[in-house]
Protein backbone atom coordinates (compact mmCIF):
# COMPACT_ATOMS: atom_id res chain seq x y z
CA UNK A 1 0.00 0.00 0.00
CA UNK A 2 1.57 3.31 -1.04
CA UNK A 3 2.47 5.61 1.81
CA UNK A 4 0.25 8.41 0.47
CA UNK A 5 -2.77 6.10 0.70
CA UNK A 6 -1.92 5.20 4.28
CA UNK A 7 -1.47 8.90 5.06
CA UNK A 8 -4.91 9.58 3.64
CA UNK A 9 -6.33 6.92 5.95
CA UNK A 10 -4.42 8.30 8.93
CA UNK A 11 -5.89 11.74 8.29
CA UNK A 12 -9.35 10.26 8.86
CA UNK A 13 -8.45 9.06 12.37
CA UNK A 14 -9.93 11.11 15.20
CA UNK A 15 -8.78 10.33 18.76
CA UNK A 16 -11.66 9.47 21.05
CA UNK A 17 -13.59 7.75 18.27
CA UNK A 18 -13.41 4.27 16.76
CA UNK A 19 -11.04 3.64 13.88
CA UNK A 20 -12.29 4.47 10.37
CA UNK A 21 -13.40 1.43 8.38
CA UNK A 22 -10.31 1.24 6.19
CA UNK A 23 -8.12 0.38 9.17
CA UNK A 24 -10.04 -2.90 9.40
CA UNK A 25 -11.20 -3.60 5.86
CA UNK A 26 -8.47 -2.45 3.46
CA UNK A 27 -6.42 -5.50 2.41
CA UNK A 28 -3.53 -3.30 1.30
CA UNK A 29 -2.91 -2.23 4.91
CA UNK A 30 -1.89 -5.71 6.07
CA UNK A 31 1.84 -5.49 5.07
CA UNK A 32 2.19 -2.30 7.11
CA UNK A 33 0.37 -3.93 10.04
CA UNK A 34 2.71 -6.93 9.91
CA UNK A 35 5.68 -4.58 9.69
CA UNK A 36 4.73 -2.78 12.89
CA UNK A 37 3.95 -6.02 14.75
CA UNK A 38 6.99 -8.07 13.70
CA UNK A 39 9.62 -6.51 16.02
CA UNK A 40 7.69 -7.61 19.12
CA UNK A 41 8.00 -10.94 20.93
CA UNK A 42 5.19 -13.52 20.70
CA UNK A 43 4.31 -16.59 22.72
CA UNK A 44 5.14 -19.75 20.76
CA UNK A 45 4.23 -22.26 23.45
CA UNK A 46 5.38 -23.64 26.77
CA UNK A 47 8.55 -25.59 27.48
CA UNK A 48 6.45 -28.52 28.78
CA UNK A 49 5.41 -29.18 25.17
CA UNK A 50 8.97 -30.19 24.23
CA UNK A 51 10.23 -31.91 27.41
CA UNK A 52 12.91 -34.19 25.89
CA UNK A 53 15.78 -33.81 23.41
CA UNK A 54 14.54 -34.06 19.85
CA UNK A 55 11.02 -32.89 20.72
CA UNK A 56 9.88 -30.21 18.29
CA UNK A 57 7.00 -27.81 17.85
CA UNK A 58 6.16 -26.10 14.57
CA UNK A 59 5.05 -22.52 14.96
CA UNK A 60 3.53 -20.24 12.33
CA UNK A 61 4.16 -16.54 12.86
CA UNK A 62 3.48 -13.81 10.30
CA UNK A 63 3.80 -16.22 7.41
CA UNK A 64 7.01 -17.83 8.67
CA UNK A 65 7.27 -21.47 9.71
CA UNK A 66 9.59 -21.91 12.69
CA UNK A 67 10.87 -25.10 14.32
CA UNK A 68 11.18 -24.89 18.12
CA UNK A 69 13.34 -27.78 19.32
CA UNK A 70 14.95 -29.04 22.50
CA UNK A 71 18.52 -29.87 21.56
CA UNK A 72 20.70 -32.78 22.59
CA UNK A 73 22.06 -30.45 25.29
CA UNK A 74 18.46 -29.80 26.43
CA UNK A 75 18.67 -26.15 25.37
CA UNK A 76 15.56 -24.84 23.58
CA UNK A 77 16.31 -23.24 20.21
CA UNK A 78 14.37 -22.05 17.17
CA UNK A 79 15.19 -22.33 13.48
CA UNK A 80 13.38 -21.24 10.37
CA UNK A 81 11.82 -24.27 8.73
CA UNK A 82 13.91 -23.90 5.59
CA UNK A 83 16.61 -26.20 4.23
CA UNK A 84 19.80 -24.23 3.56
CA UNK A 85 20.33 -26.07 0.29
CA UNK A 86 17.27 -25.51 -1.91
CA UNK A 87 14.69 -23.97 0.47
CA UNK A 88 12.44 -27.00 1.01
CA UNK A 89 10.54 -27.15 4.27
CA UNK A 90 12.34 -29.53 6.61
CA UNK A 91 9.43 -30.47 8.87
CA UNK A 92 5.77 -30.93 8.10
CA UNK A 93 4.56 -31.38 11.67
CA UNK A 94 5.66 -31.33 15.28
CA UNK A 95 7.54 -34.42 16.42
CA UNK A 96 8.94 -36.28 19.41
CA UNK A 97 12.43 -37.66 19.86
CA UNK A 98 14.05 -36.63 16.56
CA UNK A 99 17.75 -37.41 16.27
CA UNK A 100 18.31 -34.93 13.46
CA UNK A 101 16.51 -32.90 10.80
CA UNK A 102 16.53 -34.45 7.34
CA UNK A 103 15.34 -32.61 4.27
CA UNK A 104 12.89 -34.68 2.20
CA UNK A 105 14.18 -33.13 -1.06
CA UNK A 106 17.92 -33.98 -1.27
CA UNK A 107 18.45 -35.70 2.07
CA UNK A 108 20.57 -32.95 3.57
CA UNK A 109 20.63 -33.39 7.34
CA UNK A 110 21.16 -31.09 10.29
CA UNK A 111 21.82 -31.65 13.97
CA UNK A 112 19.26 -30.62 16.57
CA UNK A 113 21.52 -27.62 17.14
CA UNK A 114 21.09 -26.57 13.50
CA UNK A 115 24.53 -27.62 12.23
CA UNK A 116 24.71 -29.07 8.73
CA UNK A 117 26.11 -32.61 8.69
CA UNK A 118 28.84 -32.53 6.06
CA UNK A 119 30.05 -36.15 5.91
CA UNK A 120 27.89 -36.94 2.88
CA UNK A 121 28.35 -33.45 1.45
CA UNK A 122 32.14 -33.77 1.38
CA UNK A 123 31.75 -36.43 -1.30
CA UNK A 124 29.73 -34.06 -3.46
CA UNK A 125 31.49 -30.71 -2.95
CA UNK A 126 35.14 -29.73 -3.12
CA UNK A 127 37.19 -27.97 -0.47
CA UNK A 128 35.43 -24.67 -1.17
CA UNK A 129 32.30 -25.94 0.54
CA UNK A 130 31.74 -24.04 3.80
CA UNK A 131 29.55 -26.09 6.19
CA UNK A 132 28.95 -23.17 8.56
CA UNK A 133 27.46 -21.14 5.73
CA UNK A 134 24.81 -23.85 5.34
CA UNK A 135 23.65 -24.21 8.93
CA UNK A 136 19.98 -23.66 9.66
CA UNK A 137 19.09 -20.04 10.17
CA UNK A 138 18.18 -19.39 13.80
CA UNK A 139 15.09 -17.47 14.81
CA UNK A 140 15.19 -15.18 17.84
CA UNK A 141 13.97 -17.14 20.88
CA UNK A 142 13.78 -16.45 24.59
CA UNK A 143 12.20 -18.38 27.47
CA UNK A 144 10.53 -16.61 30.39
CA UNK A 145 9.35 -18.83 33.24
CA UNK A 146 8.59 -21.66 30.82
CA UNK A 147 6.92 -19.44 28.22
CA UNK A 148 8.65 -19.65 24.83
CA UNK A 149 8.81 -16.37 22.92
CA UNK A 150 9.79 -15.83 19.29
CA UNK A 151 10.48 -12.80 17.16
CA UNK A 152 10.88 -13.10 13.40
CA UNK A 153 12.30 -9.59 13.14
CA UNK A 154 16.00 -9.09 12.41
CA UNK A 155 15.97 -6.39 15.09
CA UNK A 156 13.46 -7.34 17.79
CA UNK A 157 12.66 -5.13 20.75
CA UNK A 158 14.58 -5.51 24.02
CA UNK A 159 13.18 -8.69 25.57
CA UNK A 160 14.66 -8.25 29.05
CA UNK A 161 13.42 -4.68 29.36
CA UNK A 162 9.95 -5.72 28.21
CA UNK A 163 9.42 -8.74 30.44
CA UNK A 164 11.49 -8.28 33.58
CA UNK A 165 8.43 -6.81 35.37
CA UNK A 166 6.52 -10.06 34.71
CA UNK A 167 9.12 -12.56 35.88
CA UNK A 168 8.62 -12.44 39.66
CA UNK A 169 4.84 -12.81 39.62
CA UNK A 170 5.00 -15.55 36.96
CA UNK A 171 7.56 -17.36 39.11
CA UNK A 172 5.37 -17.16 42.21
CA UNK A 173 2.42 -18.52 40.23
CA UNK A 174 4.56 -21.44 39.03
CA UNK A 175 4.26 -20.86 35.29
CA UNK A 176 7.61 -22.56 34.63
CA UNK A 177 6.45 -25.61 36.58
CA UNK A 178 3.15 -25.91 34.74
CA UNK A 179 2.16 -28.19 31.88
CA UNK A 180 -0.11 -27.78 28.88
CA UNK A 181 -3.30 -29.83 29.14
CA UNK A 182 -5.20 -28.58 26.09
CA UNK A 183 -4.74 -26.35 23.05
CA UNK A 184 -7.74 -25.22 21.00
CA UNK A 185 -7.75 -22.94 18.00
CA UNK A 186 -10.13 -21.68 15.37
CA UNK A 187 -10.24 -19.05 12.65
CA UNK A 188 -12.66 -16.14 12.41
CA UNK A 189 -13.54 -13.66 9.72
CA UNK A 190 -12.35 -10.47 11.37
CA UNK A 191 -9.45 -8.06 11.41
CA UNK A 192 -6.84 -8.56 14.11
CA UNK A 193 -7.55 -5.13 15.58
CA UNK A 194 -11.19 -6.16 16.09
CA UNK A 195 -10.01 -8.87 18.50
CA UNK A 196 -7.45 -6.72 20.28
CA UNK A 197 -10.08 -4.10 21.01
CA UNK A 198 -12.51 -6.75 22.23
CA UNK A 199 -9.89 -8.33 24.51
CA UNK A 200 -9.21 -5.06 26.35
CA UNK A 201 -12.86 -3.92 26.49
CA UNK A 202 -14.55 -4.21 29.93
CA UNK A 203 -17.59 -2.34 28.64
CA UNK A 204 -19.03 -5.37 26.84
CA UNK A 205 -18.47 -7.97 29.57
CA UNK A 206 -21.75 -7.53 31.52
CA UNK A 207 -23.63 -7.62 28.22
CA UNK A 208 -21.97 -10.64 26.61
CA UNK A 209 -20.40 -12.76 29.39
CA UNK A 210 -22.74 -13.61 32.30
CA UNK A 211 -20.39 -16.08 34.02
CA UNK A 212 -17.38 -13.81 33.55
CA UNK A 213 -19.42 -10.97 35.05
CA UNK A 214 -20.08 -13.03 38.20
CA UNK A 215 -16.34 -13.37 38.87
CA UNK A 216 -16.23 -9.73 39.97
CA UNK A 217 -18.41 -7.64 42.29
CA UNK A 218 -21.25 -5.42 41.05
CA UNK A 219 -19.21 -2.37 42.08
CA UNK A 220 -16.32 -3.49 39.89
CA UNK A 221 -18.49 -3.67 36.79
CA UNK A 222 -20.44 -0.53 37.61
CA UNK A 223 -17.15 1.32 37.81
CA UNK A 224 -16.00 -0.25 34.55
CA UNK A 225 -19.21 -0.19 32.57
CA UNK A 226 -21.64 2.35 33.96
CA UNK A 227 -22.62 5.21 31.67
CA UNK A 228 -23.75 7.69 34.34
CA UNK A 229 -21.06 9.78 36.01
CA UNK A 230 -22.56 9.67 39.52
CA UNK A 231 -22.82 5.88 39.32
CA UNK A 232 -19.20 5.63 38.21
CA UNK A 233 -18.00 7.72 41.12
CA UNK A 234 -19.98 5.76 43.70
CA UNK A 235 -19.03 2.41 42.22
CA UNK A 236 -15.37 3.35 41.94
CA UNK A 237 -15.34 4.31 45.62
CA UNK A 238 -16.91 0.97 46.55
CA UNK A 239 -14.53 -0.98 44.30
CA UNK A 240 -11.56 0.82 45.84
CA UNK A 241 -12.75 -0.14 49.32
CA UNK A 242 -13.17 -3.77 48.23
CA UNK A 243 -9.62 -3.68 46.85
CA UNK A 244 -8.22 -2.35 50.13
CA UNK A 245 -10.03 -5.01 52.16
CA UNK A 246 -8.68 -7.75 49.89
CA UNK A 247 -5.14 -6.36 50.09
CA UNK A 248 -5.32 -6.13 53.89
CA UNK A 249 -6.21 -9.83 54.12
CA UNK A 250 -3.44 -11.03 51.79
CA UNK A 251 -0.74 -13.30 53.17
CA UNK A 252 0.89 -14.03 49.79
CA UNK A 253 2.28 -11.40 47.40
CA UNK A 254 0.82 -8.53 49.50
CA UNK A 255 2.95 -5.97 47.65
CA UNK A 256 2.04 -7.12 44.14
CA UNK A 257 -1.49 -5.86 43.58
CA UNK A 258 -3.43 -3.59 41.32
CA UNK A 259 -1.97 -2.25 38.08
CA UNK A 260 1.66 -3.38 37.92
CA UNK A 261 2.36 -2.62 34.24
CA UNK A 262 0.26 -0.55 31.86
CA UNK A 263 1.77 0.62 28.59
CA UNK A 264 0.55 3.59 26.63
CA UNK A 265 0.82 4.90 23.13
CA UNK A 266 4.54 5.70 23.38
CA UNK A 267 5.66 2.27 24.63
CA UNK A 268 7.00 -0.53 22.44
CA UNK A 269 5.08 -3.63 23.42
CA UNK A 270 1.64 -2.45 24.60
CA UNK A 271 1.76 -4.63 27.73
CA UNK A 272 -0.28 -4.65 30.88
CA UNK A 273 -0.20 -6.64 34.10
CA UNK A 274 -2.92 -6.47 36.76
CA UNK A 275 -3.64 -8.53 39.88
CA UNK A 276 -6.94 -8.01 41.61
CA UNK A 277 -9.64 -9.70 43.71
CA UNK A 278 -12.40 -11.98 42.51
CA UNK A 279 -15.95 -11.79 43.82
CA UNK A 280 -16.49 -13.01 47.41
CA UNK A 281 -16.56 -16.80 47.53
CA UNK A 282 -14.55 -17.18 44.32
CA UNK A 283 -11.35 -19.16 44.75
CA UNK A 284 -10.52 -19.25 41.05
CA UNK A 285 -11.65 -17.77 37.76
CA UNK A 286 -14.08 -20.55 36.92
CA UNK A 287 -17.80 -21.04 36.48
CA UNK A 288 -19.05 -20.90 40.06
CA UNK A 289 -15.66 -19.89 41.45
CA UNK A 290 -14.42 -23.21 42.81
CA UNK A 291 -10.87 -24.44 42.30
CA UNK A 292 -10.60 -26.98 39.49
CA UNK A 293 -6.98 -28.13 39.93
CA UNK A 294 -4.25 -28.22 42.59
CA UNK A 295 -2.60 -24.99 43.71
CA UNK A 296 0.24 -23.85 41.48
CA UNK A 297 3.59 -22.32 42.31
CA UNK A 298 4.21 -21.10 45.84
CA UNK A 299 0.58 -20.80 46.92
CA UNK A 300 -0.52 -22.53 50.11
CA UNK A 301 -4.09 -21.23 49.81
CA UNK A 302 -6.14 -19.31 47.27
CA UNK A 303 -5.52 -15.57 47.16
CA UNK A 304 -9.09 -15.17 45.81
CA UNK A 305 -7.70 -13.21 42.90
CA UNK A 306 -6.60 -13.49 39.30
CA UNK A 307 -3.86 -12.00 37.15
CA UNK A 308 -4.55 -10.41 33.77
CA UNK A 309 -1.54 -9.81 31.57
CA UNK A 310 -1.06 -8.63 28.02
CA UNK A 311 2.40 -9.61 26.81
CA UNK A 312 1.97 -7.70 23.54
CA UNK A 313 -1.12 -6.68 21.56
CA UNK A 314 -1.70 -10.26 20.36
CA UNK A 315 -0.88 -12.46 23.39
CA UNK A 316 -2.49 -12.55 26.84
CA UNK A 317 -1.93 -14.73 29.90
CA UNK A 318 -4.64 -14.95 32.56
CA UNK A 319 -3.73 -16.76 35.78
CA UNK A 320 -5.59 -18.13 38.78
CA UNK A 321 -4.04 -20.03 41.69
CA UNK A 322 -4.85 -23.40 40.08
CA UNK A 323 -4.63 -22.89 36.32
CA UNK A 324 -3.61 -20.46 33.61
CA UNK A 325 -4.82 -19.65 30.10
CA UNK A 326 -2.83 -18.25 27.18
CA UNK A 327 -4.73 -16.44 24.41
CA UNK A 328 -3.08 -15.73 21.06
CA UNK A 329 -4.31 -13.77 18.04
CA UNK A 330 -2.56 -14.44 14.73
CA UNK A 331 -3.45 -12.35 11.65
CA UNK A 332 -3.87 -14.54 8.57
CA UNK A 333 -5.28 -11.90 6.22
CA UNK A 334 -6.84 -8.48 6.56
CA UNK A 335 -10.18 -10.20 7.22
CA UNK A 336 -9.12 -13.45 8.89
CA UNK A 337 -7.48 -14.32 12.17
CA UNK A 338 -6.54 -17.47 14.06
CA UNK A 339 -7.37 -17.54 17.76
CA UNK A 340 -5.69 -20.07 20.03
CA UNK A 341 -6.23 -20.84 23.71
CA UNK A 342 -3.75 -22.89 25.73
CA UNK A 343 -4.61 -24.16 29.22
CA UNK A 344 -2.02 -25.04 31.89
CA UNK A 345 -2.07 -26.65 35.33
CA UNK A 346 0.66 -27.71 37.75
CA UNK A 347 3.01 -30.25 36.15
CA UNK A 348 2.48 -32.79 38.94
CA UNK A 349 -1.32 -32.72 38.76
CA UNK A 350 -2.82 -35.98 37.53
CA UNK A 351 -5.73 -35.91 35.09
CA UNK A 352 -8.74 -37.81 36.39
CA UNK A 353 -7.40 -37.63 39.93
CA UNK A 354 -6.52 -33.97 40.54
CA UNK A 355 -8.39 -32.29 37.72
CA UNK A 356 -10.80 -32.83 34.86
CA UNK A 357 -9.60 -31.17 31.66
CA UNK A 358 -13.07 -30.18 30.49
CA UNK A 359 -13.78 -28.55 33.84
CA UNK A 360 -10.53 -26.57 33.78
CA UNK A 361 -11.21 -25.34 30.25
CA UNK A 362 -14.96 -24.70 30.34
CA UNK A 363 -14.81 -21.10 31.63
CA UNK A 364 -12.73 -19.62 28.84
CA UNK A 365 -14.12 -22.02 26.26
CA UNK A 366 -17.46 -20.39 27.06
CA UNK A 367 -15.99 -16.88 26.88
CA UNK A 368 -14.45 -17.71 23.48
CA UNK A 369 -17.79 -18.99 22.19
CA UNK A 370 -19.52 -15.83 23.39
CA UNK A 371 -16.93 -13.52 21.82
CA UNK A 372 -16.66 -15.29 18.46
CA UNK A 373 -19.88 -13.89 16.97
CA UNK A 374 -19.03 -10.44 18.36
CA UNK A 375 -15.72 -10.42 16.46
CA UNK A 376 -17.38 -11.37 13.20
CA UNK A 377 -20.38 -9.06 13.62
CA UNK A 378 -18.14 -6.12 14.43
CA UNK A 379 -16.04 -6.75 11.35
CA UNK A 380 -19.13 -7.22 9.18
CA UNK A 381 -20.46 -3.89 10.42
CA UNK A 382 -17.19 -2.16 9.58
CA UNK A 383 -17.55 -3.27 5.96
CA UNK A 384 -20.90 -1.47 5.61
CA UNK A 385 -21.14 1.85 3.81
CA UNK A 386 -23.26 2.96 6.77
CA UNK A 387 -20.41 2.57 9.27
CA UNK A 388 -19.08 5.73 10.87
CA UNK A 389 -16.64 5.65 13.82
CA UNK A 390 -18.59 6.03 17.05
CA UNK A 391 -17.54 7.95 20.14
CA UNK A 392 -15.61 5.82 22.63
CA UNK A 393 -17.19 5.61 26.08
CA UNK A 394 -15.06 6.51 29.13
CA UNK A 395 -14.94 2.79 29.95
CA UNK A 396 -13.24 2.21 26.56
CA UNK A 397 -10.27 4.42 27.37
CA UNK A 398 -7.81 1.56 27.05
CA UNK A 399 -9.11 0.89 23.53
CA UNK A 400 -8.38 4.52 22.74
CA UNK A 401 -4.88 4.06 24.14
CA UNK A 402 -4.34 1.03 21.90
CA UNK A 403 -5.58 2.89 18.85
CA UNK A 404 -3.19 5.77 19.51
CA UNK A 405 -0.37 3.23 19.97
CA UNK A 406 -1.27 1.59 16.68
CA UNK A 407 -1.63 4.85 14.74
CA UNK A 408 1.75 6.09 16.01
CA UNK A 409 3.49 2.90 14.92
CA UNK A 410 1.68 2.92 11.59
CA UNK A 411 2.96 6.44 10.96
CA UNK A 412 6.46 5.15 11.66
CA UNK A 413 5.90 2.48 9.01
CA UNK A 414 4.96 5.19 6.50
CA UNK A 415 8.25 6.90 7.26
CA UNK A 416 10.11 3.70 6.30
CA UNK A 417 8.40 2.92 2.95
CA UNK A 418 10.75 0.04 2.13
CA UNK A 419 8.71 -2.05 4.54
CA UNK A 420 5.49 -1.36 2.67
CA UNK A 421 4.01 -3.26 -0.21
CA UNK A 422 3.25 -1.14 -3.28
Amino acid sequence: MRSERINALLEQYQPGYGLPAGFYTNPDLLPADIGLLEPLWYVAGHSSEIPEPGDTKLVSLFGESVIVVRGSDRVVRAFYNVCSHRAARLCGESAKGLRQFTCPYHNWSYSLEGKVKSRRLEVIFDETFDPDAHNLRPCHLRVLEGLIFLSVSDTPTDFDAAYQPFSDIFRFYGIADAKVIRIEGFSANANWKTLVENTIDPYHVPVVHPNFTRTRTPAYWQAAASTRTEEVIAAATQAEQEMKEWEAALTQLPDVTGVIVQDGEHDDQFRWLVRGPLAPGYQSETIGGKRVAPLMGQFTESDEASVFSNLNPLDSLFISVDHASIFSIRPLAHDQIYWQTTWLVDKDAQEGQDYDTDEVCEFYAEVNAEDFPIWERTYQGATSRAYRPGRLAPQESFIGEFQRWYVRRLRQQVETPATLSV
